[in-house]
């Protein structure tokens, strides 16, 4: 499937005032941008005629704000294989709706011409051939076999500036080269609602050794999850299982950056603070402590909130020392503890 998300623009064009039922959320524009979600999943016939081209159909029609090439987009929907009704995707299944703005190639050609002027509220049923969809290369991951029409029931439930919800976790790889990541703790539960004002933080297992506290030096493990698209983007656990150093020492608060301690985003630091050497603790970052309105592209989206999980393997109050190797007589090369460059870096 395509890649998800990339970067976020301003809020879509609007539709009528018209009041929708269910709790709802008016902008400063008029229109209304969220509606509750569905909480029973649509049925899809065993079989559906799709023509040449993508078709859709209304089943309920919107009142809300329209879909467009601006602004993100929360769909709850079920997809099917057209020929036999077989379900390969549901967000009932996995509990969090989809991400995506259209106009980025972050979904199949067929959807998103499908979903085009939808309205917040609004149910849709698209149709679409093999050619707008996965063509003759199917894709294995999801079931779908070469030449295969899908259809989609969509359900458009919210188009803001800001991601409304975390996506459920779409890649997170336990393997490199069909061999496991030595321990990498593969827990992470994403939020259904994205975190908008402070870091939340779960323990995936709560340490016993020295409290980290604030303006500190921390050695840790760690891997980042974009709330966006469900996509890790960055991992050391990975990195340790290619055979380079799987750690990352960052200065926290006002502790100062040195060539063997780097900056890391703001939420770290209230993030780790109350965490314990040898525990692992995921924390789920507003996108304002991550990389703000800009994101980080290609890896992370315009107001992207983050999740992390981390191992802290060490705390500091003074930075590593850089290392000095003799080389030859009287000459001496110097190298820093660790690579310290990451994405999670300011």
């Amino acid at each position: 499937m395509a890649p998800v998300l990339v970067v976020a623009l301003v809020l879509s064009g609007c539709g009528k005032k018209d009041e929708l039922k269910g709790s709802v959320v008016k902008d400063g524009i008029g229109c209304t941008p969220e509606v509750n979600r569905p909480t029973t999943p649509p049925t899809i016939a065993k079989t559906t005629k799709v023509g040449k081209k993508t078709a859709q159909k209304d089943v309920t029609v919107g009142k809300g704000c329209a879909a467009g090439t601006e602004g993100y987009l929360s769909l709850d929907m079920v997809g099917a294989t057209a020929a036999d009704g077989k379900v390969f995707t549901s967000t009932y299944k996995t509990g969090h709706p989809i991400t995506a703005q259209l106009g980025q190639n972050q979904l199949v050609a067929g959807l998103e011409t499908g979903l085009a002027g939808m309205k917040v509220g609004g149910r849709r049923t698209i149709t679409v051939p093999a050619a707008e969809a996965y063509g003759k290369d199917g894709n294995t991951a999801q079931g779908i076999g070469p030449n295969q029409a899908l259809v989609f029931v969509v359900d458009l439930v919210a188009v803001t500036t800001t991601p409304k919800y975390c996506s459920a976790v779409t890649d997170l790889p336990a393997e490199i080269a069909g061999k496991k990541i030595p321990g990498k703790p593969l827990g992470v539960k994403m939020p259904l609602l994205a975190p908008t004002t402070k870091v939340e933080t779960r323990d995936l297992k709560v340490g016993t050794g020295k409290k980290v506290g604030r303006n500190v030096y921390v050695t840790v493990k760690y891997y980042g999850i974009s709330c966006i698209d469900g996509r890790q983007f960055d991992a050391s656990w990975d990195r340790g299982a290619q055979g380079q150093d799987d750690t990352l020492t960052a200065a926290l608060g006002t502790a100062k950056a040195t060539d063997t301690a780097g900056n890391v985003i703001t939420g770290w630091s209230p993030g780790l603070e109350s965490a314990r050497v040898g525990g692992i603790r995921q924390m789920d970052i507003p996108y304002q402590l991550a990389y703000g309105a800009a994101g980080q592209p290609p890896s992370i989206a315009a107001n992207a909130s983050l999740v992390f999980v981390v191992e802290i393997v060490k705390v500091a109050d003074a930075a590593p020392k850089s290392t000095t190797t003799t080389t030859a007589p009287g000459a001496t090369t110097t190298t820093t503890a660790k690579d310290t460059t990451t994405t999670s870096a300011r």
